[in-house]
């Protein structure tokens, strides 16, 4: 069974919502989840909010990363991915979703806003956006936003830079899950008695 993770473009999200069938006892599944949680999150007791016999909430991040036009220069930029990972259990089965996902840089939080923007969208919010802050080269910004060849050639870039953040997120996200499912339907190994 493989994932799909949903790029909700309405909703300005990215989020994995799926249910694994494994012929484990719910005890036996959420022990694993517990063991695969401590192996995968650098400091589990720090990143977990919710730890009972029928769930575990937890918050994880990553990072991605492409080259980023703006303003005539190109830079290769990292982006760093939040989400919340719930998992949940049942006889049998366990269910995992990925939401909540916050991508910023620098600690500043960037809005997952060029999944479904065009031209004169990205042009409204990027005046919006500079309106409202006032940073050296705001002028400037604004000024390149009012020639449509600039202002076209940034929405361009930034539209790429995007393009390849989306499909990495998605990759993550999906590895998140097949990494648990690989670990979840490993054989439970009996306790060591050394």
């Amino acid at each position: 069974m493989f994932s799909q993770a949903t790029i909700d473009s309405v909703n300005q999200t990215i989020y994995l919502r799926q249910v694994h069938e494994i012929g484990f006892s719910k005890q036996e599944l959420k022990k694993k989840a517990d063991e695969w949680v401590a192996r995968s999150f650098k400091n589990s007791n720090y990143v977990t909010r919710i730890n009972n016999a029928d769930q575990i909430l937890a918050k994880g991040g990553f990072s991605v990363g492409a080259d980023f036009t703006a303003y005539g220069t190109t830079i290769y930029v990292t982006r760093d991915i939040n989400f919340t990972l719930d998992l949940q259990f049942r006889e049998g089965r366990y269910k995992i979703e990925i939401m909540d996902l916050s991508m910023s840089t620098s600690g500043v939080e960037i809005p997952f806003i060029f999944m479904n923007m065009d031209f004169e969208t990205y042009r409204d919010y990027s005046r919006k956006v500079l309106t409202e802050t006032d940073m050296p080269g705001t002028k400037a910004a604004l000024k390149r936003l009012n020639n449509d060849k600039k202002a076209r050639k940034d929405y361009d870039g930034q539209k790429n830079h995007y393009d390849q953040i989306f499909p990495q997120i998605v990759d993550e996200m999906e590895h998140i899950d097949s990494s648990l499912l690989a670990y979840m339907k490993s054989e439970v190994k009996a306790d060591d008695d050394w």
